[in-house]
């Protein structure tokens, strides 16, 4: 009776150690390419919104990045219709990560729309710094990832935004939205191609 227990506590940490290892796997191969969509995406914005900042001088500009959130969403949308002919991942894992960078995205747009809200000085004590939150978000939605993957480059890479939400906190105005695309090379373009090419090599 006891070596049956101490089998079935040792086979209850394989099923869960499987159970994590499938869920890895699943974030493995299907956060890959996502990840490097709004990186993507970010980047182009961010390089938009800081030339037409600098060439008018007037932050108006900054509305393009709602615009950049309405044609992700799109296209997540189009991509997720896709999974469902597919085989789509289950895992807890997967939807762990899938709800951490949904609240990210409800939490980035609410940060923006509060910002832009707190510039009335009639009624807020003091501004919001929306781009060094986002990167901080970012930051946050990134290690969760990071985490799950047992990625350590990608914890050096998450690191190392320390370096742009204070350079935004510093020197707010056109270059904070360079700030935010290097924040999204480093924490989704990049760690999408490593996700993208281990999965490749494991198939």
């Amino acid at each position: 009776m006891e070596n049956d227990g101490k089998m079935s506590v040792e086979r209850s940490l394989e099923i869960i150690s499987n159970a994590i290892e499938l869920g890895r796997r699943d974030v493995e191969r299907n956060a890959g390419t996502p990840m490097i969509m709004w990186g993507v995406l970010t980047c182009i914005t961010g390089g938009i919104v800081c030339l037409l900042w600098r060439l008018t001088g007037t932050a108006v500009w900054n509305m393009l990045w709602f615009a950049m959130c309405v044609v992700g969403w799109v296209i997540q949308v189009l991509m997720n219709r896709r999974e469902r002919n597919e085989s789509r991942p289950s895992s807890y894992v997967w939807k762990l990560v899938g709800w951490t960078w949904t609240v990210f995205g409800i939490l980035a747009v609410a940060v923006a729309v509060i910002g832009m809200l707190s510039s009335d000085a009639s009624v807020y004590g003091t501004h919001l710094p929306i781009t060094a939150v986002t990167i901080l978000l970012l930051t946050f939605a990134s290690a969760v990832t990071a985490y799950v993957m047992k990625d350590k480059t990608y914890g050096v890479l998450i690191g190392g935004n320390v370096i742009w939400m204070n350079f935004a906190l510093l020197y707010p105005g056109p270059y904070e939205a360079l700030c935010v695309a290097v924040s999204a090379v480093t924490q989704l373009v990049i760690p999408g191609i490593k996700l993208n090419l281990q999965s490749r090599k494991d198939n």
